[in-house]
């Protein structure tokens, strides 16, 4: 090999040489070429190696592309005009195997529980040395088995008096699919609580206010804050801290400090202060909404955001005849956009009862205005939906519990609603929001939608009133989410598939989509969820 660097030489000087060495030149070109395409074993190649397509030799796939569930296998039948050796490049986690017989056979390929979309490369090599090689993407339609699959994290805010707290109770708290649950702790004994939430597979948020003022007014005075925390941290049913609702952005030093006690003693359970609305009587403490929010992420170092709004109006309200809240998108958009900035998730509400201490103006709970509660911050990617309120006090009624203990109508709204959350739960629960557009009419501080939005698998997208479209990432997972935003009608979706894509019902069945025209209908509040990747 040491001639190689000689000849390189020699082309450099004969380049500069006249019109009668160029033979020479071309000669030691050839001669040079050829050394270089015999290289032996172990030195590395300039370059990567670029498999050739040989249009008399090629695969051919008994499909244009396959889906896989999570632990399962899928078998690919390929066929080639002659016999040859047929190779798998590996996918980690995956399985794969190759059966050959002749110029057929199979590939078995088995994904991992959980599963993410992988992509294979198939190569071909006959026994003259010819090679092809084509590209075979798998979807994974479902990427979870009842082994692995998640459901959603649901909050009862308000939760229990220590009176209530008995372990039937908490059971009926479970079978309504509320995951976890406030505790007081400022009203006496509390642990008990803690011990029948893990019986029945729940956690808790202990509010811990009492405790975190006292030592905010004398940071001296920590005995008590110490005390609590060391009592919870270590139980298996914590869940989080909550030691402050709807401050002003004033209470950002004291908060933080509250905020850096606790976490000094506990850094495995986050710290939870929910915010106000844009428009809250409360106040803010700045000039706007959004200087707000990012207060409490940069100067408090908050590690989720929380606010609370219940847009869902009666519809005798003449100001807000479909029933929503106007700036109520305003908040989404900026909580939503600030916590995608600086990577961290957020917590969104749902009024579970009847606020009336505003005239009746927040509607007595429906599943359909739960639905388009939920699934509206399910679309700007909330990852805990909070139930206000779980039990009845000032300014409230018909909750799910009664302040007399008695459970009501409300209780199995509840219930209904959140089985049908739970059974696509694992679309939400650790995705990541892309974008959120809105179909016709577009709220201030949004964005519209357009086909430019849409990805490859999917030509047109339509709906024939105001509609919220979601864009969500989940393991490599890719999801459309078409959200109806009336309470009063039901609304009409039309798509053209490019590609074979899955929708995923309210029951959480798969419905395969062949490309071509598809028109669906949905409830009122109800979404869409559309799986493409």
């Amino acid at each position: 090999m040491k001639k190689v660097p000689i000849l390189l030489a020699a082309l450099v000087l004969l380049a500069s040489c006249n019109e009668a060495d160029k033979a020479r030149v071309e000669e030691l070109q050839q001669e040079l070429d050829e050394m270089q395409r015999q290289t032996p074993p172990g030195v590395p190649a300039a370059a990567d190696v670029v498999v050739e397509q040989d249009e008399e030799f090629s695969l051919t796939f008994d499909r244009a592309g396959y889906g896989v569930d999570a632990g399962c296998s899928v078998t690919i039948n390929y066929t080639l005009p002659e016999a040859a050796t047929v190779e798998v490049t590996p996918w980690e986690g995956w399985s794969v195997s190759v059966n050959s017989s002749g110029a057929t056979g199979q590939i078995v390929i088995t994904a991992p529980d959980p599963a993410s979309p992988a992509e294979f490369t198939v190569t071909a090599r006959s026994a003259d040395g010819r090679c092809t090689a084509a590209t075979l993407p798998l979807m994974v339609r479902d990427p979870y088995s009842d082994i692995t699959r998640t459901t959603f994290k649901t909050l009862g805010y308000r939760g229990l008096k220590n009176h209530m707290a008995t372990l039937e109770n908490f059971q009926k708290l479970a079978d309504a699919g509320i995951k976890i649950v406030t505790v007081e702790t400022d009203e006496g004994p509390f642990m008990h609580q803690l011990d029948l939430a893990e019986q029945v597979g729940m956690k808790c948020m202990p509010v811990v206010w009492g405790f975190a003022e006292a030592y905010d007014r004398d940071p001296q005075n920590y005995k008590g804050l110490d005390e609590v925390i060391n009592q919870l941290k270590d139980h298996p049913a914590t869940f989080a801290y909550h030691i402050y609702d709807e401050p002003s952005a004033a209470l950002i030093p004291s908060l933080k400090l509250r905020k850096e006690r606790i976490e000094s003693l506990d850094d495995k359970h986050p710290v939870y202060i929910n915010l106000v609305p844009e428009g809250s009587n409360a106040g803010m403490g700045k000039a706007t909404y959004y200087e707000y929010v990012e207060a409490f992420i940069r100067d408090c170092g908050v590690k989720f955001l929380s606010y609370d709004m219940y847009p869902c109006r009666p519809y005798t309200d003449p100001d807000y005849p479909d029933g929503i809240v106007s700036f109520w998108w305003k908040c989404n958009e900026i909580v939503s956009r600030l916590t995608k900035q600086y990577g961290i998730p957020w917590w969104g509400f749902a009024a579970s009862c009847w606020i009336d201490s505003e005239q009746h103006l927040f509607a007595k709970p429906t599943v359909e205005n739960l639905r388009l509660q939920v699934y509206t911050n399910l679309a700007y990617g909330a990852q805990v939906i909070q139930y206000f309120t779980i039990l009845q006090y000032g300014g409230t009624s018909y909750a799910p519990i009664q302040i007399d203990g008695s459970w009501t109508g409300a209780y199995d709204t509840l219930k209904e609603f959140n089985s049908e959350l739970h059974r696509r739960g694992w679309v939400f629960d650790g995705c990541t929001m892309e974008k959120v557009r809105h179909i016709n009419l577009v709220p201030y501080w949004c964005d519209g939608f357009c086909a430019a939005d849409l990805p490859g698998q999917i030509r047109s997208l339509s709906a024939d009133q105001d509609a919220l479209v979601g864009f969500i990432e989940n393991r490599g997972n890719k999801y459309i989410t078409v959200a109806n935003k009336s309470l009063r009608d039901k609304m009409t979706v039309d798509a053209v598939f490019n590609d074979r894509v899955y929708t995923i019902a309210r029951d959480g069945i798969f419905v395969e989509q062949p490309s071509g025209p598809a028109q669906f209908v949905l409830d009122e509040g109800d979404m869409l969820v559309i799986k493409y990747r």
